[in-house]
C-alpha cells in the first residue's frame, strides 16, 4: 500500500470534492504552500474559497469532516489502485505543459507505460465496416513498430483500438471519463479488465465519479496531450473526435486523418480535416511510422497465388460488399465452386462473411 504525506491527503480530499474543475482546484492550491492548512483551517481561507466557487467553504470545511482516510486507503489497496501526483517522477512531463492539467491522477495498471512512446486513435463510437478495418490495422501496426496506443475505451473506435493493441502483445492506456474503479461503457467490461491486468487506466475524477457527459471533452485533452501524435480513422463532422482534434492542435501535436467514403456522415470529419495544412493524410500505417522513422515489422507468412476462382471473387468484391446473388451472378461460377471459393477466401482471411449473406474485403 502506498503511503501518503499529510499534503497528499488534502489534495486527495480536494479531487474528491466532484464539484470543483481543475482550475478551481488550482486556484484554493495557490492559496498556500501547505494544502493540509486549507481542510485543517477552512475558516482562515473562507473569503478567497467562496471567490474561487459558489459555498467552497462549506463544501472543504465539509469533506474534512466526512472523508475516511483510513477507508480511502483500504479501498484503494482492495482494487489495486493509486494516486499520481505531480511531484511523482513517473507524472509525465507532457501533462505538466497543460494549463489545465490535472493536479493528480488516479490510476490502476502498469505506471511505467506513461514512459514510453505513445500515440493516440480516436474516432466515432460507431464505425462502419470500413473504419473497423482501418483502425484495427493501424492499431496493431503502430503497436508493433513500439507505439504504446492511447485511446479513451469508448465504444467504437477506442475499443478497437485497445483490442488490437492487446491481442498483439503490446500496450494501452485507456483514459477514461469516469472513476477508474467504474466500467463504462457496460458493455467494455472484459476489455476494462484486460487493461487492468496489461496495461494502463487513468482517470483525473474521484474513485466513484459516474461519467457525465462533459468528463469526455476533459479527458480528451489529455489522451491528446500523453501522445506524440493523434490519428482519426473515422469520425464525423460534428463528434467528440473533433474536440481531441482541437485539444491536438492546440498543444503542437502531430494529427494524421485517414480519408473516408465521402458519401459517409461518419468520414465527414476526417474528410474535412484533409483540408487543415495542420492535418497529415495516412493511407497506410507506414505513412506515419516514416514520419517518425520507425520500421514496420512485416507479417510472416508463405505466399500463396490465388486460383482463377479466388480471382474471380476477389475482383467483384473490390468496389463494394457483396450478397452470395449477386456474385453468384458477377463470377458466373455454380452454387457448389462459389461457396467452396468463398469458405477458402474466408479462411486465408483474404475476404470476410457479413451479416445477410454478405461478403466483402
Amino acid at each position: 500500500m502506498r503511503e501518503y504525506t499529510r499534503e497528499q491527503m488534502a489534495m486527495i480530499k480536494l479531487a474528491s470534492i466532484e464539484e470543483m474543475s481543475q482550475r478551481q482546484r488550482k486556484a484554493v492550491l495557490s492559496l498556500t504552500d501547505k494544502p493540509q492548512e486549507i481542510f485543517l483551517h477552512p475558516a482562515r481561507f473562507a473569503e478567497a474559497l467562496d471567490k474561487i466557487g459558489d459555498s467552497l467553504y462549506e463544501k472543504i470545511r465539509d469533506t474534512e469532516e466526512s472523508f475516511d482516510e483510513e477507508r480511502f486507503l483500504r479501498y484503494t489497496e482492495s482494487i489495486n489502485a493509486a494516486v499520481l501526483f505531480r511531484e511523482d517522477k513517473e507524472f509525465p512531463k507532457r501533462l505538466c505543459l497543460e494549463e489545465d492539467a490535472p493536479i493528480l491522477l488516479f490510476y490502476r495498471g502498469n505506471l511505467a507505460l506513461l514512459s514510453e512512446e505513445c500515440f493516440a486513435i480516436v474516432g466515432t463510437r460507431a464505425p462502419t465496416r470500413y473504419g473497423r478495418d482501418v483502425t484495427d490495422s493501424f492499431a496493431r501496426a503502430l503497436a508493433d513498430a513500439g507505439f504504446t496506443i492511447v485511446s479513451g475505451l469508448a465504444r467504437g473506435v477506442d475499443a478497437i483500438a485497445h483490442r488490437a493493441a492487446l491481442e498483439k502483445g503490446k500496450h494501452t492506456i485507456a483514459v477514461i471519463g469516469c472513476g477508474v474503479d467504474r466500467v463504462y461503457p457496460a458493455e467494455n467490461k472484459d476489455l476494462y479488465e484486460r487493461i487492468t491486468q496489461n496495461g494502463l487506466l487513468l482517470s483525473e475524477y474521484f474513485f466513484g465519479v459516474e461519467p457525465r457527459a462533459f468528463h469526455f471533452p476533459e479527458r480528451n485533452r489529455l489522451i491528446s496531450a500523453l501522445s506524440e501524435g493523434v490519428l482519426v480513422t473515422e469520425a464525423g463532422s460534428k463528434s467528440g473526435t473533433m474536440i481531441t482534434v482541437n485539444y491536438a492542435l492546440d498543444q503542437g501535436k502531430d494529427i494524421f486523418a485517414v480519408p473516408g467514403n465521402i458519401f459517409s456522415d461518419q468520414s465527414k470529419g476526417t474528410n474535412e480535416m484533409l483540408h487543415n495544412p495542420q492535418c497529415m493524410i495516412a493511407t497506410d500505417p507506414q505513412d506515419i511510422l516514416d514520419y517518425y522513422k520507425k520500421e514496420g515489422v512485416k507479417e510472416q507468412g508463405e505466399a500463396r497465388q490465388l486460383t482463377t476462382e479466388e480471382v474471380l471473387v476477389y475482383a467483384a468484391l473490390q468496389d463494394e460488399d457483396k450478397h452470395f446473388e449477386e456474385l453468384l451472378n458477377i463470377t458466373g461460377l455454380s452454387m457448389g465452386e462459389l461457396m467452396a471459393t468463398l469458405t477458402k477466401l474466408e479462411v486465408l482471411g483474404v475476404i470476410k462473411k457479413l451479416p445477410g449473406n454478405h461478403y466483402g474485403i
